[in-house]
């Protein structure tokens, strides 16, 4: 006979969750992830209670179903059931950078098997502990090996750096669904290797910047098809790998990716403390541009929060900081942030505040600087467009604007695309039957697969 699970009864009643209320949480999350063959009642989480070890993904579910209630990431371990899956995989902050290689090629492996546990759902607050210990870690020592065979060198780092370049333009023009496994088999076949191998101090801390970089940019990826929990677990390995680096700037470029999930997902307060520890973290080793995106970031949460006097000052500061770069050496990682994207992300504050004209003013800028290299972007920055012309209440022009942006988005893969037109598309139902309705909405249904 099975003893009872008496860890399980206690998670149960720590959350104060039913056995009926589990069991729902399971069905939904399973029908939200496409598991149609998932069956679960309230017997079977009494046959859980009373030892019975449930198969399949169902382990995974029942974790993440009491992690959301309870607001903490739980493992197998403490649910009672064996321990056979790292369900904190990636989401711990170390200082060590033999455990960060380790943990780097782990997450990537299991990332290649498509592990059910990488897709549990991570909350920001998880964030909180790797963010508070990069910020009072001690600087990284050198990074060199003398364990590996192979020696790396500069042109290996470059095959790197090419590498990454060609998927971050990839997913900017196409988006993240279009080579996120091309770009994670690549970090499991050729960067595993060279963070094995043999390297100087010069070459070393090169090669875990652009692993860092290689990292965060594939954790977008996640992030933009809609992956929030494996998103999450990348950028704080970006984190670690950056911190291994040296480089600080860096480490803050990841919590500012991490602000910006947060915000997208209405987690603000944390995304305002993300862009803050960020902008901390760094310091004076920050250049401009580095300080007017960490800024920009800390703008977007407290604009969604609706904290309009401390998001116009942290505004200006992104706009000053980036005036103040023009006669400075930024690095390689920073380019994406022109003036293009500063207005760009200016435009999002003023829609979420809702001041339409001076949204309009922005978008404007950001659309008429852009050279078109960052279409996803530029698609983002339509429909903020549009939605500050239906808060003026010009609906035909509103749709006009939102419909030039379908054009783009039926070839990118973005879940955030899709969240975009139909947000949009849900503020349509305020303002009646305007033919201009329907029609946006006929151009949306054929270009996005989109059902009003």
């Amino acid at each position: 006979m099975n003893s009872p699970n008496e860890l399980l009864a206690a998670l149960l009643d720590e959350a104060d969750c039913s056995r009926s209320a589990l069991a729902r949480d399971i069905r939904a999350l399973a029908a939200a992830r496409g598991l149609e063959d998932i069956r679960c009642d309230h017997v079977d989480v009494g046959r859980w209670l009373k030892g019975m070890v449930p198969r399949g993904a169902k382990p995974v579910l029942i974790a993440e179903a009491l992690g959301r209630r309870l607001g903490r990431v739980l493992s197998l371990s403490d649910l009672g059931f064996a321990s056979g899956q790292p369900l904190t995989l990636g989401l711990t902050f170390s200082e060590s950078r033999d455990t960060t290689i380790r943990t780097s090629r782990t997450l990537w492996t299991e990332d290649l098997r498509r592990s059910d546990f990488l897709r549990m759902a991570v909350t920001a607050g998880t964030l909180t502990t790797p963010m508070a210990r990069w910020l009072v870690s001690p600087p990284a020592d050198p990074p060199y090996r003398t364990q590996g065979n192979d020696r790396v060198g500069a042109d290996d780092v470059a095959a790197v750096r090419a590498t990454l370049q060609m998927f971050e333009r990839l997913d900017h023009q196409f988006g993240g669904g279009h080579a996120r496994t091309a770009a994670v088999q690549y970090l499991n076949d050729a960067v595993t290797p060279r963070l094995h191998a043999s390297y100087g101090d010069a070459i070393g801390r090169e090669l875990f910047s652009v692993a860092a970089q290689f990292t965060y940019k594939t954790g977008a990826m996640a992030y933009d098809v809609g992956l929030h929990g494996l998103a999450r677990r990348y950028f704080v390995q970006a984190l670690n790998l950056a911190h291994a680096s040296g480089d600080r700037p860096l480490g803050g470029k990841v919590l500012a990716l991490m602000s910006h999930q947060a915000n997208y997902l209405g987690e603000h307060r944390e995304a305002v403390d993300l862009a803050r520890a960020a902008a901390l973290g760094a310091g004076a080793d920050a250049t401009p541009r580095v300080r007017s995106m960490y800024a920009a970031m800390e703008a977007r949460g407290l604009a969604s929060i609706g904290d309009k006097r401390a998001c116009l000052r942290m505004m200006r500061r992104a706009e000053t900081s980036f005036a103040n770069g023009a006669e400075v050496d930024e690095p390689d990682w920073i380019g994406y942030f022109d003036q293009a994207e500063l207005q760009d992300e200016l435009a999002h504050c003023f829609t979420a505040l809702r001041i339409p004209r001076e949204a309009e003013l922005h978008a404007h800028a950001a659309l008429g600087q852009s050279i078109d290299l960052h279409p996803r972007s530029r698609t983002f920055c339509r429909i903020s467009l549009a939605t500050s012309y239906l808060a003026a209440g010009d609906v035909p022009r509103a749709c006009e604007t939102a419909g030039e942006a379908l054009a783009a988005a039926g070839r990118i893969k973005s879940a955030r695309v899709r969240k975009y037109v139909h947000t949009f598309d849900r503020t349509l139902n305020g303002f009646g039957r305007h033919r201009s309705i329907s029609e946006f909405r006929e151009q949306a249904r054929e270009i996005v697969s989109y059902a009003s």
